[in-house]
């Protein structure tokens, strides 16, 4: 019979309790096989199939019992039998489960499954008429609104009743999670629309559920799940989540059906440490538990790529139909990089030979898959003289290059699976996932993209890169999101990130700044250029500026430096004896980061200054609060650097926005500089001073690209003096 067939599509009235249950599907397969009637569920897999057994996924086989039982109940047979056939995506090779069940079988299956889901019916149903009503009486958390706020929550309230795009500048202070997540908890109907908040950085996350707390205080009911990385919830040393390697993904979904009725029953906020604990207790993988307790729950938190990266996006909310998303996504300037990274993949020649290696003793042998591909690449790389060049593009990609590294991941396939415990296991995991994601942003390229060869640190190095990803990411905001509002303090020139995000698509908001401008010194020093070429020449000036700030008042300063090599030709000349000093350092890990945070939470009896690159941890998504941040001095424009990666975005942008340069270099960089002077004032009580230090700041361009709120700046002439302009701001302010 013919799977597509009208006849295998079955809808089911089933009475229990005070429950009437409509149960409806369509068979993957009606077969008849002799005399045999087979009722057949398919479901594709990247498990090889060696590893495949009937009870893998029970929840498969539940599927294909459930048609097994509607078909036998509405033909009146005995007994029926079922088949579990998995198709294994790469090759299209299948494995096949038979199982044969008579009609008492099949009916004791269903009512017991019917009893059990009518318990976690009872209590799921029962939490969505309290967040209902809870949702209905809520108040505003504050008993005044602050100033921008009302508007900025209308806005929102109004973006996702209608399904629209908007992108949102709502500067420091107006209070934009609370505003955010109480106008969106708002426009909620039903258990299917499901609110995600999306952060750019781990930091972010804490806020909302800060917020989200206090709105449960203010009588909120609600369950909020904060999905982080697999990385980060992995209870092993190693992520592989073999169920023969991994015990906490053997039998996951045996263990899950207590766990989420566990922490729903018991807890409302479902953070890393709570889910942690509780994946310890049931003995199943945290990462994937957070994945499922987020079905049932109403508030998602996680980073944008759970949203829109093609490799970790949730499937269950951006591809499938059932749920409603409705996104927040908070400091939407960063959003522009990040998709383009999403978007893009790079593969190494040294991830080719460390593969080589760690397989040297495992079968099947990879050995001559990669020997083949190292040569294509070398003979690619000798043809088109890279080794000479450094630098190698073109605008189509190389399909038989991604054809034998796609030979190279079916092989690999079959070492994982034949070898669960070897010593280099890890090793071809890294290198495995490397090229797999390889693979998978193949499939996306297009006229967007570059297909780039490079010497990178004596290395070969071929990426896609994608040069805008804007398209992809309205694909899934129009397929799959019911309202988005994307939001930030600097997102100016506001043309420039919806094209850039949304292909042009979108309307804007602007909110002015709640705080006094005077509370802020801003004092522009054009006296020096910081271009590349007279850095060296810069030094001095830079010098003099840093004592200037650290002397006039005693506090907590810092210094933002376009790059690491510059900061560090400064601090060779820099004399520290009289200031506690605090030095970022490329790739620092977050225990490390956190410590620096909390040494520069107190003011001492002599100046702080820490010295840190604009665009890093510490120049955005952080809040210097009160006297942790008296000050900031701005070295250079934060212009990207001039490389060829670059220069290729700036001729796309040229072709297709006829204004390069602007959107590859001045608008990201200016963004930066905003971010970086938007940490001195975080509430109306706060006072500090920012000096923008180069000669650029001058330059109609830039100016053009200046906040409102900074329309009080002063501008030093060449012959006043920084420290004389700072000892008058904070005198003015000591009188006031």
């Amino acid at each position: 019979m013919n799977p597509k067939d009208p006849q295998i599509k079955y809808n089911w009235r089933y009475f229990y309790e005070n429950y009437s249950f409509y149960i409806t599907g369509r068979m993957d397969g009606l077969l008849r096989e002799g005399n045999k009637l087979i009722i057949e569920e398919i479901k594709s897999t990247k498990v090889d199939l060696s590893n495949m057994k009937i009870d893998t996924r029970p929840e498969h086989l539940m599927q294909a019992k459930m048609y097994a039982y509607m078909y036998l109940m509405k033909h009146d047979l005995r007994s029926i039998n079922v088949r579990l056939t998995y198709i294994y995506v790469d090759d299209y090779k299948t494995k096949s489960f038979n199982k044969r069940y008579n009609k008492s079988q099949l009916e004791k299956f269903f009512k017991e499954t019917i009893i059990e889901y009518t318990k976690w019916l009872e209590i799921y149903n029962k939490h969505q008429d309290e967040k209902r009503i809870s949702i209905e009486g809520l108040n505003f958390p504050f008993d005044e609104y602050r100033e921008g706020q009302y508007k900025f929550m209308g806005a929102i309230y109004q973006t996702l009743i209608n399904s629209d795009v908007l992108y949102s500048i709502a500067p420091t202070g107006i209070g934009k999670t609370v505003a955010s997540l109480y106008s969106a908890l708002k426009t909620i109907k039903d258990e299917k629309e499901k609110i995600f908040y999306l952060t750019a950085k781990n930091a972010g996350k804490k806020i909302v559920v800060d917020t989200v707390n206090l709105l449960k205080e203010k009588g909120l009911v609600c369950k909020t799940t904060v999905i982080n990385s697999k990385e980060s919830m992995c209870f092993m040393d190693t992520v592989d989540c073999d169920p023969d390697i991994c015990p906490y993904a053997k039998g996951f979904f045996d263990r899950l059906r207590p766990a989420i009725n566990d922490i729903f029953v018991h807890d409302d906020v479902f953070d890393m440490k709570l889910i942690k604990d509780y994946g310890t207790y049931h003995n199943i993988c945290p990462h994937e538990f957070s994945l499922a307790i987020s079905n049932y729950s109403d508030i998602i938190i996680c980073d944008y790529n759970y949203a829109f990266d093609p490799r970790t996006h949730l499937i269950r909310y951006f591809e499938e139909e059932y749920y409603t998303p409705k996104l927040l996504v908070d400091e939407a300037h960063n959003l522009v990089d990040r998709s383009r990274s999403m978007y893009s993949a790079v593969l190494n020649k040294k991830t080719l030979l460390a593969l080589k290696k760690a397989t040297i003793k495992v079968k099947p042998s990879v050995r001559t898959s990669v020997n083949n591909l190292i040569k294509y690449i070398d003979l690619f790389v000798e043809e088109n003289e890279v080794i000479k060049s450094k630098f190698y593009y073109q605008d189509t990609l190389d399909y038989d290059l991604v054809n034998l590294v796609e030979r190279i991941i079916n092989t690999v396939d079959r070492i994982l699976a034949e070898n669960k415990k070897f010593s280099t296991r890890k090793a071809v995991l890294d290198c495995y996932f490397e090229l797999r994601q390889f693979v998978k942003i193949s499939d996306y390229y297009d006229k967007d993209f570059k297909y780039i060869v490079e010497v990178v640190d004596e290395d070969i190095s071929i990426s896609l890169n994608c040069l805008d990803a804007s398209k992809h990411l309205l694909e899934i905001i129009e397929r799959r999101v019911s309202g988005i509002v994307f939001f930030s303090a600097t997102l100016q020139p506001v043309d420039y990130y919806v094209k850039l995000i949304t292909t042009g698509i979108g309307k804007s908001i602007k909110i002015e700044s709640p705080f006094k401008k005077s509370n802020l010194g801003l004092f522009i020093d054009d006296s020096t250029s910081t271009r590349y070429r007279d850095r060296e020449r810069s030094i001095d000036n830079i010098i003099d500026s840093i004592y200037a700030i650290a002397e006039t008042k005693i506090g907590n300063y810092i210094v933002f430096f376009p790059s690491y090599k510059y900061m560090n030709n400064v601090l060779e000349e820099f004399n520290d004896e009289d200031y506690d000093v605090l030095i970022q350092k490329p790739g620092m890990s977050f225990h490390k980061r956190s410590k620096m945070l909390e040494d520069f939470s107190s003011v001492g009896d002599k100046s702080k200054i820490a010295f840190f690159v604009l665009g890093g941890s510490f120049a955005e998504g952080i809040d210097y609060i009160g006297d942790m941040l008296s000050g900031v001095l701005i070295v250079g424009v934060a212009m990207p650097q001039f490389n060829q990666y670059n220069e290729l975005l700036r001729s796309h942008f040229d072709e297709h926005f006829e204004d390069g340069f602007s959107y590859a270099y001045t608008y990201p960089g200016m963004n930066k500089v905003v971010q970086a002077v938007g940490r001195v004032i975080r509430t109306k009580n706060d006072i500090g001073v920012a000096v923008l230090f180069d000669d650029r700041y001058s330059h109609r361009k830039y100016k053009e690209l200046y906040p409102n709120q900074w329309d009080h700046y002063k501008k030093l002439s060449k012959n006043s003096f920084v420290q004389d302009a700072l000892k008058a701001f904070w005198e003015k302010k000591n009188k006031e």
